[in-house]
């Protein structure tokens, strides 16, 4: 696994998790925990570059704050 800690555009930490493969998670800081709240696929990564540009497009395409697609903390909170 790799992850990479990054701030996004309002200032809150997010993680990006990646196994190395295909797979992301997109996590977010509650209670001293990195909890995820989106998991997505993307194949042909051959670099950690890559993977972090990748990411970290998905992040600013898929989730705006105040937009219907920005999950928020209480709805996280509430999966548990």
């Amino acid at each position: 696994m790799k992850y990479w800690i990054i701030e996004d555009s309002v200032g809150d930490l997010i993680r990006i998790e990646w196994n190395e493969s295909a797979t992301f998670n997109l996590q977010s800081s509650i209670g001293g925990q990195w909890v995820d709240y989106h998991c997505f696929t993307c194949y042909n990564i051959d670099t950690e570059q890559e993977a972090l540009e990748h990411a970290w497009e998905v992040l600013e395409n898929e989730n705006v704050r105040g937009t219907d697609a920005w999950i928020t903390e209480e709805e996280i909170k509430a999966c548990w």
